[in-house]
């Protein structure tokens, strides 16, 4: 009766189960015992596939680390960094005190390698950037095993991928500035503040929750001491207490590291007021470079490349797919992480617009972090099927990281090929530490360089007198370099100008330096 009734469209194996026969049955289970086997093959060949993919960018990752590590000659703010730690370990520390603007820690950590520099002869590029990835690594083995104990998931995974080649953080660790160590602090700080402001009042709890005070504190300290951006960190975790409605708590928490502060506190406010002395006005390029970093970590797309570069439109795309990942992720249950992605860039926007300078974007790293975790809950959540689709994004994170690798500081190597024949133009501030790494000075030839910040409006006249009655006796050809700002660099140029017994032969404009070539008109003449 039930061959009578089926209909033709009844699949084989309805029928099998309909006759319900020992062979039909047989043959079903080994159906699905295929159909089993097949999808663990395909399970394990794709596991096989996402770990040969995960330990390449890995690679790749470390290899944009290190592509032109030593052929990116020192910028300004490097050769600062580079000299004054050459200072503290000769006992130099006045020049903290007097003339830098950063507290002391990263130049007191650096100073081992600046000094191995110099009485082992290794490349001043390599002595001052090899801090900054020792932080790094020491970052990224903290932040993964901190992961892998708290997700059961892929997270950790996604996390070091996205990290080993987001561009912000790989300029970062190939910098010689306190970017990473102050990145280490404050993950550990957002980290150890979770477990502090906890109602858990159990005795055993108790002896942790001491634990975690000091590291808490030592973290705290560490950033304040690393750069002052360490207060819109502090602030930012303020935030989050408040949000929390456990502001005393944390108040509590942070009195330790402001009484260790304190001996630094006189040398703060100097600097707070002489920093408020050279603030710059907010340009319409910060602030969406300032967004950028907000939304994804890719601080210095804009600025490395330029906004006629055909690269920035990648750059924008790549920034929206990954803000639209982030918006997903956004939830009561990642309160902490959104805090700690969001309150730098929003406390530094804030006292920009209320007049205080501190838009530099490199020191948003620590936010990135959060954003990045939250980036890879969005894309855990994804299909299994779908994740290898994740990899394309890698990709051009990796092919945008290594623009930056190549074209960052390029412009400084205009500088180093003429050392010989050159004239710096700027301020001590600015490019002249260059010239005291490459020339190896002595501090006193620093020390008459320094003065002349105090008359800088005059400065670039003098050195523009100076040059031009020089011309007159000496007949060879020589170099100017400056970076662009009008005073007092722009000044001599516009002097040299007047100068009737100069030519200019040959320029040569980098991103942020000049490098113009000037020849006596009677060497022309003869």
């Amino acid at each position: 009766m039930l061959g009578a009734v089926r209909p033709a469209a009844k699949s084989y194996v309805v029928r099998l189960y309909c006759k319900s026969t020992i062979k039909e049955l047989k043959i079903i289970k080994n159906i699905a015992s295929y159909y089993t086997i097949k999808k663990t093959i395909m399970n394990k060949s794709q596991s096989k596939i996402n770990k040969s993919l995960f330990y390449l960018f890995l690679a790749v990752g470390v290899f944009l680390r290190v592509f032109q590590f030593t052929e990116n000659p020192l910028w300004a703010d490097e050769a600062f960094t580079q000299y004054w730690s050459r200072s503290i370990i000769e006992g130099e520390w006045r020049w903290l005190w007097q003339i830098d603007f950063n507290p002391p820690l990263y130049y007191i950590a650096q100073s081992p390698f600046s000094y191995l520099s110099t009485e082992l002869g290794f490349q001043n590029e390599i002595s001052a950037r090899i801090p900054s990835l020792i932080f790094e690594l020491i970052f990224i083995l903290f932040a993964y095993r901190f992961l892998k104990s708290k997700e059961k998931n892929n997270i950790p995974q996604i996390f070091l991928i996205l990290w080993m080649v987001s561009p912000s953080a790989i300029e970062a660790a190939r910098t010689g500035r306190g970017y990473t160590l102050l990145l280490l602090f404050s993950f550990i700080a957002w980290r150890k503040i979770k477990k502090i402001l906890k109602e858990n009042q159990q005795k055993k709890d108790k002896n942790i929750n001491m634990k975690d005070k000091i590291i808490f504190t030592i973290s705290t300290t560490g950033m304040l001491y690393t750069h002052y951006y360490g207060f819109l960190i502090l602030g930012g975790l303020f935030l989050y207490s408040a949000s929390i409605k456990k502001t005393k708590k944390y108040l509590l928490a942070i009195i330790p590291t402001i009484l260790l502060f304190i001996p630094w506190l006189p040398k703060f406010i100097i600097q707070l007021d002489r920093g408020n002395e050279m603030i710059q006005d907010i340009t319409l390029t910060r602030i969406p470079r300032g967004l950028i970093s907000i939304f994804t970590g890719q601080t210095i797309f804009l600025e490395n490349f330029g906004m006629e570069n055909k690269d920035l439109i990648l750059c924008i795309f790549t920034t929206g797919i990954m803000s639209f990942l982030l918006v997903k992720s956004m939830n009561k249950k990642n309160k902490s992480l959104i805090f700690e992605a969001f309150s730098i860039p929003f406390l530094a926007m804030l006292f920009s617009f209320m007049g205080l300078e501190v838009w530099e974007e490199y020191w948003f790293l620590p936010s990135i972090p959060a954003i990045i975790i939250l980036i890879a809950q969005s894309l855990n959540k994804a299909d299994k099927k779908n994740q290898i689709g994740f990899y394309p994004l890698v990709l051009v994170l990796s092919y945008i990281s290594l623009q930056i690798s190549y074209y960052s500081h390029q412009e400084w190597n205009l500088v180093k090929e003429a050392k010989e024949k050159i004239i710096f133009a700027n301020t001590p501030f600015d490019i002249y530490p260059l010239k005291f790494i490459l020339e190896n000075k002595s501090k006193k030839d620093y020390e008459l360089t320094y003065s002349h910040y105090e008359d800088e409006e005059n400065y670039g006249q003098k050195l523009a007198k100076k040059i031009c009655d020089a011309s007159q006796k000496d007949t060879d050809s020589f170099f100017v370099s400056g970076s662009f700002d009008p005073t007092p660099s722009g000044g001599i140029i516009q002097n040299l100008k007047e100068c009737k017994s100069l030519k200019m032969i040959k320029e040569k404009i980098g991103r942020r330096v000049f490098l113009y070539e000037y020849a006596s008109i009677k060497n022309q003449e003869k």
